[in-house]
Order: C-alpha cells, then structure tokens, then sequence
C-alpha cells in the first residue's frame, strides 16, 4: 500500500472519581478515559491482560489475519489455549455498524478465556449522536483530544444527548483515533488494531481496556462516530487527510426524563447528503441458473461505485463485480446478473455497498434467495445426462487448433447442450462464463467437465488459467 504518510494518533483517556460529587474541572486526566459513580472500581485491575510488547500492524494482509496472529502470540505469552479465533464481521450497513461489530467479536475471541461475560455492547442511537459530534468537533476546533473550551468533555456531550449525569447515566469511557488511510474501513480497522496490540508506549494499554473491560454488562450502549478533516501532524505545518473517530460507552440509568435511543441529531456536523437505497430485488429465471441483481438509488451524489457482494454459503461474501455510479441525484436503477456456482447451493445472500467519493460507504439491506424455490418450478425438466464420448474426429480438430493457438481454451463439445469439459488448462483453475453483452453468469473451479444446462441458448466466452475461449449452448 502506497502512502505518503501514514500517521495514526490514539488516545483514550480514563476519569477516575473517588467522589461522587467531584467538580468537572478537578477532574484529572490519566492515559484514558473512564468515569464512574461506583467507588469500589479499580481502573488498572481488568480481566483481560495486556501486552508488554507492540505488535505492528501488517497492510500486505487482511485485519483478520493481524488479529489472529496477534492472538496467536499472545496465547503463548498469557500461556491459554482459550483465546477463540477471531471472526471478522461479513455484512455490516455503514462505518459506525462496522466498528461496532468488530470490537464485540474481539470481545467474543477473548471471552473464552477471560471473565467478558457481555459480548455485543449495541448502539445507542444517542451515544452514536455524542461520538459524532465529538469527531466533527475536532475537525472543526482543529484539535485532537478529549476535552477542551472548544471541545467540551465526553460528559457533556452525552448529557446533550440523554439527560443528566447522575440520573440517566453514571458510567462513560471514551477512546479517539485519527489516522490517513483513504478509505474509513481501512482507517478503522488500523485504528483498532493499535489500540488492542500496539498501545504500551502511546497509553499503557488504555484503549485495549476501554474495549475489553469485563465490568460493561447489560446497562451499557456504545457509540462511534467518524469524520474526515484537516490535521497537521506533528507540527510540521503542513495538513493531511485524516479520519476523525470517537468511540463511547456509556452506563445507562434509566430516569423518567432521559432521552435515550433517540436521533436528536449530529448538530456540530454540517448536513451531507450520503446515497441513500430505495430498493434491491432478486430474481430468478425458472430454474435459478441466472439470477437477476437490481437495486434503485433514491440518491447517490456522494457515490462514486457500488460493490455487488455475494454468498453462497450465509457467511462469507465475494465480490462480484464494481459497477461506476452514474452520479445522479435521485431514482436511479442498476443491474447485475449472478449464475450460482454449483448445483448444491441452496440460497445465496446479497448486499450491494454505495462507496463515497471520500473514502465513506453505506450498504444496502441484505436480501436472500431460496434457490430451491426456482428450482421447483422446473421439477419436470429431465436430469442433464452424461455427455457422449467426443467423436475421434472431433478430438482430431481440437488437437489442430491447440496447435494454432496455445492460448486459447479448447471446449468440447461446441456447439454444447448440458455439459462442457475444458483442454490446454490445469486441473482445478478458477473459471468465469461470461454471457454475450459481457455479464458475468457462472464461475467455479474446474475439475473435469462443467454443467451448463441451466444457461440460455446463445454464445458464451470463458476465461480460465489466464487464456480464453467461446462456446455455442444449443
């Protein structure tokens, strides 16, 4: 990954208070944030331990494989078998969805082990309101911290959003990043990688404790809030791109005035018009061997692409293909066309995900569909029967033209009904059929012949082992 800088920033920043009624401007600021009414609390004592050493952060590889071997080493340091494999989230809707889901599968992957016996902490549609604000304050104050004149602190900011400290809630951490990397997913999850393994010299481990502490339970919500500003690193003078990210958890107290689970607003963001979906639909023909992908925008002025992302097996997604947006404001309807890749697959799951021009992105809802369901409407259709032998004459043919041209592939038989087979490519290569407008109908790995029964009569291209080849379904 090219950068020409790559900056990541981490502070977490912990209040304790050993008196219920401390003054907000005796509070004294350590390496983190975390403020109480419980006395008994003692911020340095979690059940998770920390590192002694910095793991660096590896951009070659996905964030899921960091983490595993991150875990992977510290299950020999902290001598436990117990630490479970990390899962990364498949599907998630937007940035602030996205950072949720990756903090409560790091505190499943430690709950094994350790006394985490709460593992989804989920959003508060408020808290996520005062960790927006905080970023978009940052930006605006051109600071990088947790309280200041211009800032405020993490208790007024939820006291804006829900009511008074003390009687609608009694608990808060809060940890800030900001870091240069182009796309928010990205700057997310390098964010978090370094508060979890790389935080000894930056904060003693603060940020790690803030999203692993074993005394969250049901009473607390969490926020995240990103923006993306100017900020000029270590005051060199010059400014840089950089995403702005607030995380917050809050302990919730449910008095009869508080505000909680309500949208009053990002009133210290201006307003943006993100792309918004309006509709995605699934069809397929009689017996699903084509499925047609289309999706509506309402808007789209900040999109600049939309990913189609598919799953055959409910858990993990590929990429389809990236579509360019066409840029205009509202009611705007795109296509894709999906050929299922073998005959056992029962469903296959869909979400397209809207990228913004600036690094941001929103995904549509997830849509499923019943593959059996198509298939049973085709139920008298005869089972494809095994292809004859290629006539010797035939084979003779395909032999001249391997010899005319090494790069292309040879398929038998051509013209074809309900079978091909593949020559002058290796066994088990992953394939693609593309139809004639170029849409991409079927792929898999070739072992000896593939079925194409469910493919429409007409011409079809297939790209395999870096050659090419066209064949004729009859």
């Amino acid at each position: 990954m090219k950068r020409t800088l790559s900056c990541l920033i981490l502070a977490a920043l912990f209040i304790f208070t050993t008196d219920v009624l401390i003054a907000q401007e005796n509070q004294q600021f350590g390496p983190g944030v975390y403020e109480t009414l419980e006395r008994s609390i003692d911020l340095r004592n979690i059940c998770v331990p920390n590192p002694k050493t910095e793991y660096e952060y590896d951009f070659d590889i996905s964030f899921e494989k960091n983490v595993n071997k991150a875990i992977e080493r510290e299950r020999k340091a902290f001598k436990t078998d117990e630490i479970k494999k990390y899962s990364h989230p498949k599907y998630y809707k937007n940035p602030t969805e996205y950072a949720q889901k990756i903090i409560n599968a790091l505190r499943t992957a430690y709950s094994g082990a350790y006394d985490i016996n709460v593992t989804n902490i989920p959003l508060d549609a408020a808290v996520v309101n005062a960790s927006q604000n905080h970023s978009c304050k940052m930006v605006s104050c051109n600071e990088f911290g947790h309280q200041s004149s211009c800032l405020g602190s993490v208790k007024s900011r939820v006291s804006e959003q829900v009511g008074e400290w003390g009687s609608c809630f009694n608990g808060y951490s809060e940890n800030i990043a900001i870091n240069t990397l182009t796309s928010v997913e990205k700057a997310i999850e390098w964010a978090i990688f370094g508060m979890m393994y790389a935080d000894v010299d930056c904060c003693n481990n603060g940020h790690r404790e803030n999203f692993l502490k074993c005394t969250y339970n049901e009473d607390w919500v969490m926020g995240f809030g990103y923006k993306k500003g100017k900020y000029s690193f270590g005051g060199s003078g010059r400014s840089y791109d950089a995403w702005f990210m607030t995380w917050d958890y809050v302990k919730k107290n449910n008095g009869s005035d508080c505000k909680w689970d309500n949208n009053n607003g990002t009133k210290e963001c201006p307003e943006v018009l993100v792309s918004k979906f309006k509709s995605l639909t699934l069809d397929g023909n009689s017996s699903c061997t084509s499925i047609n992908i289309k999706w509506s925008m309402v808007r789209e002025n900040n999109s600049s692409q939309f990913g189609v992302y598919i799953s055959e097996d409910g858990s993990s997604y590929t990429l389809l293909e990236n579509i360019t947006a066409a840029g205009n404001d509202e009611n705007t309807s795109y296509q894709s066309i999906y050929s299922p890749s073998g005959d056992g697959i029962k469903e296959i799951s869909v979400f397209i995900k809207s990228k913004d021009k600036n690094g941001s992105f929103i995904s549509s809802e997830l849509k499923t569909l019943n593959l059996e369901s198509c298939q049973s409407k085709d139920e008298e259709k005869a089972q494809p029967s095994t292809p004859e032998p290629t006539p010797p004459a035939q084979e003779e043919d395909e032999a001249e033209e391997e010899v005319v041209d090494e790069t292309q592939i040879i398929i038998a038989p051509n013209p074809a009904d309900d079978y091909i087979s593949l020559k002058n490519i290796r066994y088990g290569v992953f394939y693609r059929i593309y139809n004639s407008s170029g849409r991409p109908v079927k792929y898999g790995i070739y072992t000896s012949e593939i079925n194409i029964s469910r493919l429409s009569s007409g011409n079809y291209y297939i790209n395999a082992d870096g050659k090419n080849g066209k064949f004729v379904i009859q």
